[in-house]
């Protein structure tokens, strides 16, 4: 790319299941779009954190989840630098080293490392980079985790004598990159604010990715000066007018930063961007929000038999395959209870994703009677798999709720360790992906487009992407968030109205689920709404286009 690198900064990335620092879907998200950052040529480079003991470990134990953490070694994987700098936080320098993962080791463009967790640091600083989303509810920890990606990857640039196109942020917990640069902005200019802001706005973009409260997170002001020692750098009036919650004005607000001090900012669906349009509309920015909705690797994720495929027979037969593979994978992976051998004949349906709340994976089991009697007859099988956030015990009940299903009725497993790896198998595997997140809290999703991209039919609520795929090739239930609506997500109107969506959900559910066993038995049938929706990704669901417009529409000058 001309006039320099486009820096992409993100809280994790998927791309090997030796490297597991990503906690869900962005981790997939930021990995795919790094392969395809390094097949188109866009001259890009990643920095995440380290993350020396990756996300946790899944297990079953004594049929319950237990998480686990253990120090990782990477040296198989990756590079260390000979780069090494301290940034300040809370006034004491914090050591950074930089590690890299070479683009030939997973075909990405080159990601960088942040690493804490090294001699010179004190234990505290050492613990921001043990564990993906471990600071629980201790804000000055996840700002020092903020800076240590946001601050640590401008240095790292620095230091690598990398010159920048765009920075590019990925969710709001990148925002410290985008202040510094104003920061430097603003010395350079003399203390002009709008030049430094002008300058800011020409190499900064913005993605955001959720509405949910965990990705745009809010700090008291006080806190955020103090960590970040802006007092010694600048007035509070100019941290105050770059991130000063509209709302709240003792609050520094990470998605009001990011979203002023960016030149352009993209939802990852029209959906999304109906939502974040809403939930924003009384903060500054530079312009509206746009939608570039989400994709995924297809080079990665679809072996070259489906890309192949030209008939439902074709497609059959390349599923067969995938599905063989998946069973072996279902019993080697349920030694907990013996091993489940599932049948290549019975439709599998796999509900596998990050366990949140607004992921509802409880809806599927709402009506018990109902579901058994669909297991018992063999009318169907069913995989759930997915990582609850270790602190969130009433997730973690969840889970375990539905492990204990599992061991009473038949064609039930669930999987711990939901990962890369788990992941490529179950697509493979499922001859149905459920999703069923409570619209609209899911920004877009990309689970359902890679098990797409293997023949499986997508199952889905009206939310994020699925909103955008042509209804024949999908199935397609329950409500859909009003989005000409009041937005306030928190409110008692929505509350209400989320308790009526997730009943409607359950109720559709156990109509549309049945109906698509009754088409299951018309084969040919079956393969030709599978071929459609797989050439429907193919077509505009794969990060290749993800990347070509967003070359087009934020890198571009």
């Amino acid at each position: 790319m001309d006039n320099g690198v486009v820096a992409v900064i993100a809280t994790e990335i998927a791309v090997h299941q030796e490297l597991p620092k990503y906690g869900g879907g962005m981790g997939f998200l930021i990995g795919d779009e790094a392969r395809s950052a390094k097949k188109l040529g866009i001259d890009a480079a990643f920095f995440v954190p380290f993350w020396r003991h990756g996300y946790y470990t899944q297990l079953i134990e004594n049929r319950q989840m237990k998480a686990g953490y253990e120090a990782r070694d990477y040296s198989g994987v990756l590079e260390k630098t000979d780069i090494r700098f301290a940034i300040p936080i809370n006034s004491s320098q914090c050591w950074i080293e930089v590690w890299k993962l070479p683009e030939e080791r997973c075909n990405t463009s080159p990601v960088y490392f942040l690493n804490a967790d090294v001699e010179g640091n004190d234990y505290l600083t050492r613990l921001n980079n043990h564990a993906l989303y471990a600071e629980g509810n201790n804000p000055e920890r996840r700002i020092a985790v903020s800076q240590i990606l946001g601050v640590g990857a401008f240095e790292a640039i620095k230091h690598l004598g990398i010159t920048v196109k765009k920075f590019h942020l990925q969710e709001s917990h990148s925002a410290f990159t985008a202040v510094e640069l104003f920061l430097n902005n603003y010395r350079a200019n003399e203390d002009d604010f709008e030049a430094a802001l002008a300058d800011t706005r020409s190499k900064v973009v913005f993605t955001t990715h959720t509405p949910v409260a965990a990705g745009n997170p809010v700090y008291d002001m006080n806190t955020v000066i103090k960590l970040c020692g802006y007092s010694a750098r600048v007035d509070r009036s100019v941290i105050e007018k770059i991130g000063q919650d509209p709302k709240h004005p003792h609050l520094f607000n990470m998605a009001a930063a990011c979203l002023y001090l960016s030149g352009k900012t993209n939802a990852v669906s029209r959906e999304h961007c109906e939502v974040a349009t809403k939930m924003w509309s009384g903060m500054d920015m530079a312009s509206p929000i746009f939608p570039i909705t989400n994709g995924v690797s297809q080079d990665f994720w679809q072996p070259v038999e489906y890309r192949q495929a030209r008939t439902p027979q074709q497609l059959e037969k390349a599923k067969l395959g995938d599905i063989r593979s998946g069973i072996e994978y279902v019993a080697k992976h349920t030694e907990y209870r013996g091993g489940v051998h599932f049948s290549e004949n019975v439709p599998t349906l796999v509900l596998a994703r990050r366990v949140a709340e607004y992921k509802r994976h409880k809806l599927l089991f709402r009506n018990i009677e109902w579901l058994s009697g669909l297991l018992k007859t063999n009318k169907l099988q069913i995989v759930v798999a997915g990582k609850p956030h270790p602190d969130d015990g009433r997730m973690i009940s969840a889970f375990n709720e539905i492990l204990s299903i599992s061991y009473e009725l038949p064609n039930l497993v669930v999987l711990a360790g939901y990962e890369i790896e788990m992941s490529y198998f179950l697509k493979g595997l499922a001859r149905i992906w459920l999703n069923i997140p409570r619209s609209p809290f899911e920004a877009s999703g990309t689970s359902g487009m890679s098990a797409a991209l293997r023949g499986a039919i997508h199952m889905s609520t009206p939310v994020g992407w699925a909103r955008e795929m042509n209804p024949e090739n999908c199935f397609i239930f329950g409500a859909a968030w009003p989005t000409d609506s009041d937005i306030d997500l928190e409110s008692d109107r929505a509350k209400q109205f989320r308790e009526w969506q997730d009943a409607y959900d359950a109720q559709e559910l156990q109509k549309i689920l049945p109906a698509a066993l009754q088409l299951f038995e018309d084969r040919d049938a079956w393969n030709r709404k599978a071929l459609a929706g797989m050439r429907e990704v193919e077509k505009e669901f794969t990060s290749d286009r993800v990347m070509l417009e967003t070359a087009e529409k934020l890198y571009a000058n």
